[in-house]
């Protein structure tokens, strides 16, 4: 019962999976200059198309008996889709709550900040500003310098995007738990060195799991978490077909404005 519930969960991801297709991506640069949504389905393109590759790669890993590093895998799936929902809804309430081209600027501003979210750079603008580093010890272009100097450098925390997506959940389920929390924390185990990572997994004699529904075999319940993890490419589409919307909205607005 338990691997089939796992196996038609799958079959729809991969249903869905099959409708989607990779879109081109761009240097936007001055393309965008007259227009914002430009920059907004460029990179809902780039959300997209990780997501297939995510989705791709854990299907070969599964396939091939590599659990461990199919676990480590399809965990980003979760972080990649609540970090486009999250972009999108942000969006979304920029244009909702005011207009013209000042709620393209907006607009603007919040999909810089995750477009350029970079924890790395974040962490080499702190130690710039403590004298750790300077800008002369590799080489960097003019614009990487000015972005270094003036603390330019953003990070949009993925925790972020994932608080916000348990939430949503929780208001839909009305439960005290978030279920994509739990599937994500699992994974986690599994991307980390921990108990689960390590002794459990090379150990074969701790394999076996007593469970309700009887004994429960390690890497059934490890694939399970993939799974879960996976079947949100499901909705990726949704996500990404109102990301565009959004962008030929910034669009429009931003021509009526010149």
């Amino acid at each position: 019962m338990f691997n089939k519930v796992v196996e038609d969960s799958l079959n729809e991801a991969k249903a869905a999976r099959a409708e989607l297709s990779k879109h081109p991506a761009i240097f936007v640069g001055e393309k965008g200059k007259n227009d914002g949504g430009l920059y907004l389905s460029n990179y809902a393109n780039c959300l997209l198309n990780r997501q297939i590759d995510i989705f791709d790669d854990s299907i070969l890993l599964l396939e091939n008996d590599r659990v461990a590093s199919a676990c480590t895998i399809s965990r980003g799936m979760i972080e990649t889709y609540s970090f486009a929902k999250l972009l999108a809804d942000k969006i979304s309430k920029i244009l909702t709550n005011s207009e013209g081209p000042e709620s393209v600027e907006k607009a603007l501003d919040v999909l810089m900040g995750f477009t350029n979210s970079s924890r790395y750079k974040q962490t080499e603008q702190k130690k710039l500003d403590k004298g750790i580093i300077k800008l002369g010890d590799i080489y960097r272009t003019e614009q990487a310098k000015y972005r270094m100097e003036n603390m330019l450098a953003s990070s949009e925390h993925v925790m972020n995007a994932l608080r916000a997506l348990y939430k949503e959940e929780m208001q839909h389920t009305k439960e005290k738990e978030s279920q994509f929390e739990i599937t994500y924390d699992a994974l986690s185990e599994w991307v980390h060195p921990s108990q689960t990572s390590i002794f459990h997994n090379y150990v074969p004699e701790t394999h076996l799991i007593p469970t309700s529904m009887g004994k429960l075999h390690f890497h059934d319940g490890a694939k399970a978490g993939c799974v879960r993890a996976l079947h949100f490419i499901t909705d990726s589409i949704n996500i990404y077909n109102w990301t565009i919307a959004l962008a030929n909205e910034m669009t429009k607005r931003g021509r009526k404005d010149s």
